[in-house]
This record gives structure tokens, sequence and C-alpha cells, in this order.
């Protein structure tokens, strides 16, 4: 295992920051401001994007064997950390290829069971199964099957690339690295993935239709306007269970006003998009698809699951 075994990308969190300047080592080493849950008065840092996001002995195993071995967590991590900084690059900069959207998916696949919370889903999952005291090896299988399991549920979702609009702020980043959301109007649930203060990407479960190809690269893609990504930053601070949240060095006075909304908020007149009149943030995954119209500018509903 690594030293710091990371639960969210170091190099990911990086890309949040600032580069610390003179040095040739990568994102690992940028530096971000971070909002705790357990001081949320105060900003931290700059903090290199190395220090945050990790737990030691999170991914242990206690008997490794062939089925579960001592690196099992590791050896998923390699399969995309290495190329996830260039292929988020590629998709800012609107030059990815089909192999880079592949690497984007396996974070999407990957981020649903790093976190430390996963563990407490985990054990309630496996005792509901009928094993009454789960131990620490029952929860690392489990992480595998997940793993698997959510690749079947991502194969029937839609994908967009979502950008962030010149006069809107930075997107921010939560320590699970993901902001679920819930249209309860639609009962269209959905997950967001920012992927650096520029990018993310946003994914609505069950849509897919049998002619999609969600391997081939986003269906949609488009653009936050301000209050759109106002929204999308204060649910990223209101999702159970995480720890912090993060953001560029000069965002700290942002990231301090971050509020607990409630389940309800009025989306702008236009919609969340620029130079886009979808009412809400998921009608770009409808055009084809026979589901009742969501009005403009009414109220709309928000619940963030807790897995």
């Amino acid at each position: 295992m690594a030293p710091k075994p990371h639960y969210l990308p170091a190099a990911l969190i990086g890309g949040f920051g600032m580069p610390e300047a003179g040095r040739a080592a990568g994102l690992r080493h940028a530096k971000v401001r971070v909002r705790r849950r357990q001081a949320p008065d105060k900003v931290f840092g700059p903090v290199k994007a190395e220090n945050i996001a990790y737990q030691y002995g999170i991914y242990d195993v206690d008997a490794p064997s062939s089925d579960l071995p001592a690196d099992f967590a590791e050896t998923m991590w390699q399969e995309y950390e290495g190329t996830l900084p260039a292929a988020i690059r590629a998709l800012e900069h609107g030059t990815f290829t089909r192999d880079d959207w592949k690497t984007i998916l396996l974070h999407v696949q990957a981020q649903s069971i790093r976190h430390p919370d996963y563990e407490r889903v985990a054990i309630t999952y496996i005792q509901e199964d009928g094993v009454p005291a789960p131990e620490r090896d029952h929860v690392q299988r489990q992480r595998q099957t997940t793993f698997r399991e959510t690749r079947q549920w991502m194969a029937n979702a839609r994908f967009a690339l979502i950008r962030r609009g010149t006069a809107a702020p930075r997107f921010v980043l939560n320590d699970k690295g993901y902001i679920p959301m819930h249209d309860t109007q639609l009962d269209l649930k959905g997950v967001l993935f920012p992927l650096s203060g520029e990018t993310a990407v946003l994914m609505v479960v069950g849509l897919a239709l049998p002619t999609d190809d969600y391997e081939a690269g986003p269906l949609a893609e488009r653009t936050l306007n301000a209050k759109g990504m106002e929204i999308v930053n204060q649910i990223a601070w209101t999702v159970p269970e995480i720890t912090c949240v993060m953001g560029h060095p000069g965002d700290a006075d942002y990231l301090l006003q971050l509020s607990e909304t409630g389940p309800t908020v009025r989306l702008p007149r236009l919609g969340p998009y620029r130079g886009n009149r979808d009412p809400g943030f998921y009608h770009w995954a409808l055009d084809d698809i026979d589901l009742p119209p969501l009005q403009q500018g009414q109220d709309f509903r928000w619940g963030a699951q807790t897995a």
C-alpha cells in the first residue's frame, strides 16, 4: 500500500488548487483551501493535496487470499490514477479520446467505494444479508462486489460533460469526490463528479437506451451559469458523512459562505445552464425520453443520497 492510503486521489485534489511554484512533482503538491465539518467556521490552508483525504488501514486485509489480495485496493486504483490528470485536462480542452473517457469512467466507478463512510454502508448491507457481526474482510469483499456492480449501474446511465461558465464560481470538491442529487419531482437520481475547478461529469441513472454507448463519451455538454454553480457547490457541502470541502486558494471566502440549504432550491428562471433554456439539470438526458416537463422557474427539490 502507498505510505498514505488516499481515498480521494491526491492528483485529483491538486487539480482544484494552485501548483507549487518551482516544483515539477505534479498535482500532488498543489495547494488547496479546506473547510472542515468539525470546524465549519474556519478555512484551513493552503494545504498540499497529498496531505488531505487519506486514512491509514482503510483498505487493510486481515486474511489475504487469492480472491482478496492484500493489495486489492491499490491494484484497482492503479488502473486509472496514473492517467487521470491527463484525461481531465483533455476533457477541459475538448481534446479527449475514448481512452481518456474510459479513465474518467474508472474514476467514477471506483470513487463510490473509496471513502471511509463506505464501511458504514457496507456493514448495514452485510448485516441485512445475514451476517450479524461483519469483520473487516467482509467489508473489503463488499468493496470488490460494489465496484463490479457499479459498472453495471453506469451502463444504464447517461453522462454529460459539465463546464464552469466564465462568470460562475469554480467547482469545489468534497472528500467523497461526488455529489448525489435526486430530482424528487421527476424521480430521477443523478451524481455529479467534479474533476477540477473547471470541469465535472454528471451521471443520470436509469435513462440509457439500448442504442446508447456510454463508453464512447458523454452524451451532452453543458456550461453552468453562476446560479447553477452555486446550487451545485452548496449541495457539495451538505452531502452526508463528508469531512470537508476543498477549493482553490483564492476561494477561501467563498468556501466559508457555503450554507446548508434545505432540500428545496429555486432554479433560475432560465435554468442552471448558460446559453441553454433547459429548465432543470437533467433535461439534456430527456430529449428522446417521454417524461413530464419541468416548468421553468419553479421549486426544484433535491435530496442527497447517503451512500
